[in-house]
């Protein structure tokens, strides 16, 4: 029996390792890292989160596709984000090559692509202990927060909502994915606490926000929260571990911090 267990665990791992794989997202190439396919990476974007020492070409590029310059990394999986041209899909697979594009963002859309990843890449049981820590729900009462990035808020339909709702939050808007940045509407729904993300390369520790909350401080309306007077009021560095990918798992601990400050 201990001799067929090792024979099937073997056969695993090769049809595990046997992709060359093209990915044109880096929350997909974030999630490919965490699946343990660093290895099978051939070709990824200049902002896909590998070390500077990988061998894969940078040159994949969504919005400039170069189905030669694909083709010359000979890969059997082409993995392209949520907002590819279906054109683009359609072509790659016309030239015979194996081709997933993530599903529409939502506020599940990460878990569903990470089990898409492992199942194409024969990585299931690691892909399934991935969503699962984002498919969690504590028994606290969920508190409300504005996350501000980029000059947008956070939706409920964003797929942010995902570690979120894993560490007991949830966006203080009613609708959408992502609107644009407005005071007005942060007065009026009142979270129980605002987190500011700075573009960075690399991720930082949420951190509380003194420069934020002096420049919350005055703005009318804004200055009279009850978020703002507790100072739940928090920043951090958006590195690979908030992309649309398994690196929310790794700020799922710090969000909790959110929730259990905003009791």
């Amino acid at each position: 029996m201990r001799a067929l267990l090792l024979w099937l665990a073997m056969c695993h791992a090769l049809s595990a390792g046997e992709h060359r794989i093209a990915s044109y997202s880096p929350g997909a190439t974030r999630t490919l890292l965490d699946l343990g396919c660093s290895a099978e990476i051939v070709m990824a974007t200049r902002w896909c989160p590998l070390p500077k020492e990988h061998p894969a070409a940078r040159d994949a590029d969504v919005f400039l596709p170069d189905l030669e310059r694909l083709l010359g990394a000979k890969p059997d999986l082409v993995i392209l984000p949520r907002m590819a041209n279906p054109l683009w899909a359609e072509k790659c697979a016309k030239a015979g090559l194996r081709t997933l594009v993530l599903n529409p963002e939502s506020g599940n859309a990460v878990g569903k692509d990470i089990l898409l990843l492992g199942e194409a890449t024969g990585r299931i049981d690691q892909a399934q202990r991935l969503a699962g820590e984002l498919s969690m729900r504590p028994t606290k009462t969920t508190r409300t927060i504005i996350i501000i990035w980029d000059g947008v808020m956070a939706g409920p339909d964003s797929y942010l909502a995902e570690p979120l709702a894993a560490a007991g939050l949830k966006s203080a808007l009613t609708r959408g994915s992502w609107i644009k940045f407005d005071w007005e509407i942060i007065a009026t729904v009142k979270p129980d606490a605002v987190l500011w993300i700075q573009d960075s390369q690399t991720d930082s520790p949420i951190t509380p926000g003194p420069g934020k909350i002096v420049e919350m401080g005055r703005i009318p309306g804004v200055r009279d929260l009850l978020c703002l007077k507790n100072k739940h009021i928090y920043q951090a560095n958006s590195g690979s571990n908030w992309l649309p990918g398994s690196g929310l798992t790794k700020i799922k601990g710090d969000l909790g911090g959110i929730r259990a400050e905003a009791e």
